[in-house]
């Protein structure tokens, strides 16, 4: 005989009610998984920013070492060593040949920046409008300490060597070998997933690539202007000031900006005509730089908005230190390519044709 309740489920069907308590246990238990992960993240985020530093190097010597290897038709390997060690030869060279004049440069930097900005206050004090520029910056001064709180100091200068040379021989161990690393990544994704994920795998690694030769070309023409300039109209110190300004750039937009105090206090100390000139040298150069080589390099490489850049730097730099701010742009380059394959394409299924 039947019992009646075995027509209200399909038949085979055997169902298995879940209470509402399980229920609620159950995204308790996944809420506070997500909570613990992220804990764990957060205690180990600078050892994730140094990897991810490290990856960028990985990418500049596998972007360096394989003409090489096409051209002359060595092993991977033997290039990548070749590369590495001309690097090293040439970064030797560099500081033996410029390091004492840099080092002289930047210490009279240091010394003379308190007995400029002196000169600049005392300058100013003579007028009304100066007067008047010199109470608007202490109003402002609130502000400009919470604008550069985003790019924190590093913790001491032995400390960030340390992670320099860490940072430059995880990128060595990755360049050396990145098919054994990529494979693990990938064995952490589903297998029907795994071809998808590698093709986001190298369209990060492109984007990465791209950016760094254009971020180079842009380093190297901002500092060439800048010291050509400032040689020109006789400002001091124009070779550390055009290593300043030229290393900025990997922070854009705040970076070149903070660059330019230094060069104005060292002329205003010489004489105030020549901080005006000092003035009209950056800002040409700056102009050039923004609106003219920053978007032609941009055309082949990443086109990222000028506000995407500012926010991942404000984003970035409390979460990672300085470098947070460094790395600020990379990291958004990275996710802009996260969103436009996983989501737009993926979830949203958006894609170009």
């Amino acid at each position: 005989m039947p019992h009646f309740e075995d027509y209200d489920a399909p038949r085979g069907h055997i169902p298995h009610p879940q209470s509402a308590e399980a229920l609620y246990v159950r995204r308790v238990l996944i809420a506070v998984l997500i909570v613990v992960l992220l804990v764990a993240l957060w205690r180990v985020s600078l050892v994730l920013i140094l990897i991810f530093g490290g990856i960028l190097v990985a990418v500049a010597l596998r972007n360096l070492s394989e003409p090489l290897r096409r051209y002359l038709r060595i092993p991977d390997r033997l290039s990548l060593l070749i590369t590495t060690v001309a690097l090293g030869i040439v970064a030797f060279a560099f500081f033996a040949v410029f390091g004492t004049l840099a080092s002289q440069q930047f210490s009279a930097l240091v010394d003379q920046t308190p007995g400029a900005v002196e000169s600049a206050r005392a300058w100013l004090n003579g007028s009304s409008i100066g007067q008047e520029v010199l109470r608007a910056m202490e109003n402002s001064s609130e502000a400009t300490v919470r604008l550069l709180g985003a790019l924190p100091l590093a913790g001491g200068i032995l400390g960030g060597i340390g992670e320099v040379i860490l940072v430059i021989f995880v990128g060595i161990y990755f360049a050396a070998d990145p098919p054994t690393y990529i494979a693990g990544v990938l064995r952490l994704m589903p297998p029907r997933r795994r071809l998808r994920a590698r093709q986001i795998l190298d369209a990060i690694s492109e984007s990465l690539r791209k950016w760094l030769i254009g971020m180079t070309l842009d380093m190297l023409l901002l500092g060439v202007m800048t010291g050509i300039g400032m040689w020109l109209i006789g400002v001091p110190l124009p070779f550390a000031l055009a290593v300043l300004s030229g290393v900025a750039v990997f922070v854009p937009y705040i970076g070149p900006l903070i660059a330019t105090i230094p060069g104005l206090l060292l002329a205003l100390s010489v004489r105030p005509s020549l901080a005006i000139y000092a003035a009209i040298v950056y800002l040409i150069v700056l102009t050039i730089e923004g609106n003219i080589s920053q978007p032609l390099l941009q055309r082949w490489t990443v086109s990222l908005p000028p506000v995407v850049n500012l926010l991942a730097i404000l984003v970035f730099a409390p979460l990672f230190g300085i470098w947070g701010a460094v790395l600020a742009t990379p990291l958004a380059v990275v996710l802009s390519v996260l969103l436009q394959k996983v989501y737009i394409e993926d979830v949203l299924d958006d894609r170009v044709r």
